[in-house]
């Protein structure tokens, strides 16, 4: 499923080595800024996707689309967006 936003980049953080092949930087995208209730949307970048957020900073507004995936694991459910294109909006 894919998951558009547009907004403010807040933070980016360190890219984390997960394994050998596989690495993880994530970025936090303020979306709803004028309304009442702005909303923090954390998304994340896998392996060769990262070096697409070394052209950002914390600021940028950007439009960001995601694959959105969930799971189970152990009775509990997870979600997490992927991000798939990033750019300055």
């Amino acid at each position: 499923m894919n998951v558009e936003l547009k907004g403010t980049l807040k933070v980016i953080f360190a890219e984390e080595k997960i394994t050998d092949n596989l690495s993880i930087k994530e970025i936090v995208v303020t979306v709803d800024e004028d309304s009442q209730y702005p909303q923090d949307i954390n998304c994340r970048a896998i392996n060769q996707k990262i070096d697409e957020l070394s052209t950002f900073k914390m600021g940028d507004r950007v439009m960001v689309n995601c694959n959105l995936r969930g799971r189970e694991s152990k009775g509990k459910y997870y979600n997490q967006l992927v991000i798939w294109t990033i750019k300055k909006s």
